[in-house]
């Protein structure tokens, strides 16, 4: 359990450092703070040089989730004491239940379809990796005290870490290969998904699908798990699909918590932006702008999905490191690539039956799409980055809405 009587370091001072800063003045700890890139002015800020020579007298080290430890790092012989925001909920949580939620791809929306049905009946809030926080509350006990389930985003960064917290379900989406510049290999990628089942308690629950399970059982402990029923559906619309997919993959879950709530697509208010989001349609014509999509695998995925000759994929972005030697078949579908990175997406691809075009920028691309919509018979267009949004944008958010300003004006 963690001391609030010790001394800390906030080390990394983005959303979660500046978090857990609030935190810890609002429990009077003593702590300092530490940023590899940022000038920062604050007077808890302390130098590189005071902290290397000061390291053993910190009893904690916070660190934010994205930074690696490695072996050549000053921290690695402390990797005992490094805690992440979100273990400091292990202090404040009573009766509130957790739910975790883990995967490649799929987190937010899961996240995001779970508060929806819950909220319904139950007071429910979502925190962790989709972006939300709540260790700032001034008063974060009576926060707390209003709030039945607590819902988590957990990304492999975040499990790399996590030491304290303790969750009453757990559910993986699903597990592609991802974040291979911090994790090395795709084993060690997989491990820390699977570092969810260490935060679980004996009587605690883990959900996933046949396939996840069958996959990589041999990750799997003795814990009580509920697996995904196979699901066959056949529909045309990738949002109506892919919300079908979700709905199914947290129907167990749901059935657990409350055995009353009736799970039904209309229990969904609201779709998730830039999520398979439907932004444009006509009788000839379908486009989805599916800007969170920052997984290879997953873009494809999705473009196969849509059995049609007549369609258009989107590629751009900043590619993550991919497994070597690894091709991907995309098929019977035109290609355009945007950004500087648009040769590595070009060199991990097998065209079959396909083609592909390179642009400078989104811009450009969307100037060209308009031109060759007019003079050829294209059903469906699909705009799912498969890469990160950081080359250009400073999130996807901001990506998805310079895609729908791009193409707003497309008249089929």
């Amino acid at each position: 359990m963690i001391n609030l009587k010790k001394y800390f370091l906030i080390y990394g001072y983005g959303i979660s450092g500046k978090s857990i800063e609030n935190y810890l003045i609002n429990k009077n700890c003593k702590y300092n703070i530490y940023d590899d890139y940022k000038k920062i002015k604050n007077k808890k800020n302390i130098s590189k040089i005071n902290l290397l020579n000061n390291l053993k007298k910190f009893d904690y080290f916070i660190v934010s989730p994205s930074i690696k430890i490695k072996k050549n790092h000053f921290l690695y012989k402390f990797k005992k004491k490094i805690l992440i925001d979100l273990d400091f909920l292990s202090l404040e949580i009573s009766y509130q239940k957790i739910i975790g939620v883990t995967g490649t791809e799929g987190k937010s929306s899961i996240c995001f379809y779970i508060n929806e049905i819950l909220s319904k009946k139950y007071s429910t809030k979502i925190i962790g990796n989709y972006g939300n926080t709540i260790l700032d509350k001034k008063n974060l006990n009576k926060y707390l005290s209003k709030i039945d389930y607590l819902i988590v985003e957990l990304s492999s960064y975040q499990l790399d870490k996590i030491k304290f917290l303790k969750l009453k379900h757990a559910l993986i989406t699903n597990i592609y290969s991802d974040h291979l510049d911090y994790h090395i290999n795709q084993k060690n990628y997989i491990s820390s998904k699977f570092r969810i089942l260490k935060l679980l308690n004996s009587d605690s629950n883990l959900y996933l699908s046949k396939k996840t399970y069958l996959e990589f059982k041999n990750y799997i402990n003795d814990v009580n798990i509920f697996l995904s029923d196979d699901l066959s559906i056949k529909k045309n619309n990738i949002n109506e699909y892919f919300k079908a997919i979700n709905l199914n993959s947290i129907k167990k879950l749901i059935k657990i918590i409350d055995n009353d709530i009736k799970l039904k697509a209309t229990n969904i208010s609201l779709d998730l932006k830039f999520r398979n989001e439907l932004v444009y349609k006509s009788k000839k014509l379908f486009i989805y702008n599916d800007s969170k999509c920052t997984n290879l695998n997953n873009a494809i995925y999705k473009n196969e999905f849509i059995k049609s000759k007549n369609k258009i994929l989107i590629l751009g972005g900043k590619l993550k490191k991919q497994e070597n030697n690894l091709k991907l078949n995309v098929s019977d579908t035109l290609v355009l690539i945007f950004g500087n990175y648009s040769d590595l997406y070009v060199d991990h691809l097998n065209f079959i039956d396909s083609r592909f075009y390179k642009f400078s920028n989104l811009k450009d691309l969307i100037n060209f799409l308009k031109i060759i919509i007019k003079f050829n018979k294209y059903n469906f267009i699909l705009f799912s980055p498969g890469g990160e949004s950081f080359d250009y944008y400073n999130n996807y958010i901001d990506r998805g809405k310079h895609f729908n300003n791009l193409i707003k004006n497309i008249k089929i």
